[in-house]
């Protein structure tokens, strides 16, 4: 699990930035990492952080179109390195209680994300 953590965390480190003021690095993956035992491991539900990061998430991409796609592109890149259940990630909206800010599949479309 840490080595995925910190798998992640290099890859965001890595990932170009768009014109959004949130960093994808220092500003997201900060949030959702602590997401990776219920996404990635044998968790049944989503850790308090989890949720508390993926809310904070919701409400900077809620305030801005930039940051929403910035947001989509840095965890898009991650969940192509890592063996994500989606079936618990479409869960987690309702789980954590905020608004989808992406597509929550194997591929999303973050160039569609208004």
């Amino acid at each position: 699990m840490t080595k995925i953590l910190l798998t992640l965390f290099g890859l965001a480190l890595i990932v170009g930035q768009t014109n959004a003021t949130i960093q994808c690095g220092t500003d997201v993956m900060p949030k959702v990492m602590s997401c990776g035992s219920y996404m990635v491991g044998p968790a049944p539900t989503p850790s308090k952080e989890c949720c508390v990061g993926l809310q904070d998430l919701a409400k900077i991409a809620a305030a801005s179109q930039p940051d929403r796609k910035a947001i989509c592109t840095c965890i898009a890149a991650a969940m192509k390195t890592v063996p994500v259940d989606f079936e618990k990630a479409k869960k987690l909206p309702d789980l954590c209680h905020f608004k989808p800010f992406m597509p929550l599949d194997r591929n999303p479309d973050c160039s569609k994300v208004i």
